[in-house]
């Protein structure tokens, strides 16, 4: 799996599935797919339609995560604390990760967990969504829904901010597509092509 900075990997780089079991790890073509990076890249959107043309299940841990509390994730952030909130994310991944035949769509602050990382690395497929700042922005609106962007009077300086600070854990993945400009069926097909081969390979 590369552990290289994002900027200096071309979309198409990544672990292949011969290396994985060479490694003693399961083929990447036998794991479930996990959608990782920042709110807004459009996991859920792009999840859904690869699961569509997999013929797979598609999960959201956020919500799994809500399903479990009986409440919002913005809700949990702000009567439980977001140390609540993490745990029960970890619950969901775990849950999440245990199936071959699934498109998993994670929380944007998933791989900082130390324990989510280890999760994803060891049992999913994982595909890094990224987008700019500004696109991000304009998606993610009413911002009240979002916890982490909520009541600040600079919201594209904040996720600027948060980008920086997730970068190290966002640079672990096997395959990466930035989602700016395109539909999330495009993005969509493009996963499904590179996720076939290493299917055929493993």
């Amino acid at each position: 799996m590369s552990t290289e900075r994002k900027e200096t990997i071309p979309q198409d780089a990544g672990a292949s599935a011969e290396e994985s079991a060479a490694q003693g790890e399961t083929p990447l073509g036998s794991r479930p797919i996990a959608l990782i990076g920042f709110m807004g890249v459009g996991k859920s959107a792009v999840g859904r339609r690869l699961a569509s043309q997999l013929g797979y299940e598609f999960v959201d841990t956020d919500h799994m995560v809500e399903a479990v509390a009986g409440k919002r994730v913005a809700d949990i952030f702000a009567e439980d604390g977001e140390e609540e909130f993490r745990r029960l994310e970890t619950e969901a991944l775990t849950r999440a990760l245990a199936e071959h035949g699934r498109v998993v769509a994670t929380g944007g602050g998933t791989p900082s967990r130390p324990r989510n990382a280890e999760l994803l690395a060891r049992h999913a497929a994982i595909v890094l969504l990224e987008a700019s700042p500004s696109v991000i922005l304009r998606r993610v609106r009413p911002l009240e829904k979002r916890p982490l962007l909520a009541g600040y009077p600079d919201p594209l300086g904040r996720i600027k901010s948060l980008l920086r600070e997730r970068r190290p854990y966002y640079a672990h993945y096997h395959f990466r597509v930035d989602t700016s400009k395109g539909t999330p069926g495009l993005t969509a097909r493009r996963i499904l092509e590179w996720y076939r081969g290493h299917e055929a390979a493993g």
